[in-house]
């Protein structure tokens, strides 16, 4: 009876699997113009000036006391996710600062993603803040959009920027906890199913974000999404961390809005100001590839806009 129960057993096991491989796994496959193609790259890679490191290596006594803002896109995206972002308020002040930082394993191809560890993702984003304060800048502020936020808040709590002139960070509906609770299932499944494809809206998506979601890529996001519980349920103040500012979407169908309240909880009110708008928008400032683009959704754009530049004006109403 029990060899009968252990052969029971295996066969529905064996039975999810092929169910869900049939279900969830895809081919990898890509055309020409998708960033999963070695022949779509960032222009980050080609335009090195994207960095104020390179930009402004030789800043002048006004430019290193002028803020410079550190963007840090998210999972699967590339540096586009803040070109409508950047173009709004360099349109009102051209004289803004803005270092667009492409993470590790992003913007290349397919092979890059998959074999990239989240570690590797937010490399340059420490480096940069690394130059930039050799260099002599004396208020970065980072800013970063769903995966992209996590990684700060990790490097943050890690330590990595304690000899930094870091002044204020902001986050975006950082990815604290998943709206697709599927993600924890990827350590046991991801044998069976070595990848998933993404469906985009538009052409403008496929060149910009990566389609393919390799196990691999999946399975360092859990990680990521792990360890920063972790480090946000154990955080004691050993060292001086900035005000951080936190945008989240209450109905966000990505990052779980429950994320921004525990990175509240966990660090407190003195060092967070949560900021919670009447939206299913993920990452909102990145408006040119979201179908059906609202009064109300500008409208929650522009008040990021006004809460980041206050001496900046846009339209509220």
């Amino acid at each position: 009876m029990v060899r009968l129960i252990f052969s029971l057993l295996i066969l529905s096991i064996l039975l999810l699997g092929l169910f869900l491989r049939v279900k969830f796994h895809s081919p990898v496959y890509f055309e020409d113009f998708w960033m999963d193609s070695p022949s779509t790259k960032d222009p980050a890679l080609s335009n090195p000036d994207m960095l104020i490191s390179n930009r402004i290596p030789s800043p002048s006594v006004q430019q290193k006391d002028q803020p410079v803002y550190v963007l840090v896109h998210g999972f699967s995206a590339s540096t586009f996710e803040f070109d409508i972002f950047k173009q709004t308020v360099l349109a009102q002040d051209e004289t803004v600062l803005f270092s667009s930082v492409l993470l590790g394993g992003h913007g290349r191809d397919h092979e890059a993603f998959k074999q990239a560890r989240y570690s590797d993702w937010f490399d340059p984003v420490k480096k940069e803040v690394h130059l930039l304060t050799l260099l002599g800048y004396k208020n970065i502020i980072l800013f970063g959009v769903s995966t992209g936020a996590t990684g700060i808040l990790h490097l943050l709590l890690n330590g990595d920027f304690k000899n930094s002139h870091l002044s204020k960070v902001y986050l975006m509906d950082p990815y604290i906890v998943p709206k697709n609770s599927n993600l924890y299932l990827v350590p046991y499944l991801k044998y069976m199913i070595r990848n998933t494809r993404s469906t985009a809206s538009q052409p403008l998506s496929y060149a910009n974000w990566y389609v393919n979601r390799p196990a691999n890529a999946l399975s360092e996001l859990l990680k990521l999404v792990k360890t920063i519980n972790v480090q946000l349920s154990r955080f004691s103040q050993e060292f001086s961390i900035p005000d951080i500012t936190v945008f989240t979407a209450a109905n966000d169908p990505t990052s779980a809005t429950e994320g921004a309240d525990v990175i509240l909880s966990s660090l407190g009110s003195e060092h967070v100001n949560l900021i919670r708008y009447d939206s299913d928008r993920h990452v909102i400032i990145e408006s040119q590839t979201k179908l059906d683009w609202s009064e109300q959704d500008q409208r929650h754009f522009n008040h990021v806009l006004q809460t980041m530049f206050p001496g900046l004006k846009f339209n509220l109403n």
